[in-house]
């Protein structure tokens, strides 16, 4: 921990010793493979917390991803056995941003503060009756 020592040790505590704030793909590849052949724990963060303190990985790589924003509306996508509307996201985008992006073509979204991410980047694809998400 931080001291006002000026003798006293300074620790990293929970925190990763490297960081990237990634954004683009090529920025991310690169992060994993230095991980990879570092040994590191690899920790991907979007918004800046969890509750579980996972976010944080000490000693290891961070990689930032709240700057892939992009949203992407597909009228008729097919993705598995799901044909209908679609939006395309980035991890960085808020559930409040997309709520609004579905209530511009009369669409309903299923989300929740901290969630959305969690679940595309774990499953996927999350789905409603009338829509379905995948994850860029």
């Amino acid at each position: 921990m931080i001291s006002d020592d000026p003798n006293g040790n300074c620790t990293l505590g929970g925190f990763p010793s490297y960081v990237v704030n990634a954004t683009n793909v090529a920025q991310i590849q690169l992060a994993v493979n230095f991980a990879r052949n570092a040994n590191l724990r690899l920790v991907i963060k979007n918004k800046g917390h969890d509750f579980n303190a996972k976010s944080t990985g000490g000693g290891g790589l961070s990689i930032y991803t709240n700057y892939f924003r992009d949203i992407r509306f597909i009228s008729n996508a097919k993705i598995g056995h799901y044909s209908g509307p679609a939006f395309k996201v980035g991890t960085g985008v808020e559930v409040g941003t997309l709520y609004k992006e579905a209530d511009k073509r009369n669409l309903a979204i299923v989300g929740g503060i901290g969630r959305v991410s969690h679940r595309l980047l774990h499953h996927g694809l999350l789905t409603t009756p009338r829509t379905m998400w995948e994850a860029t």
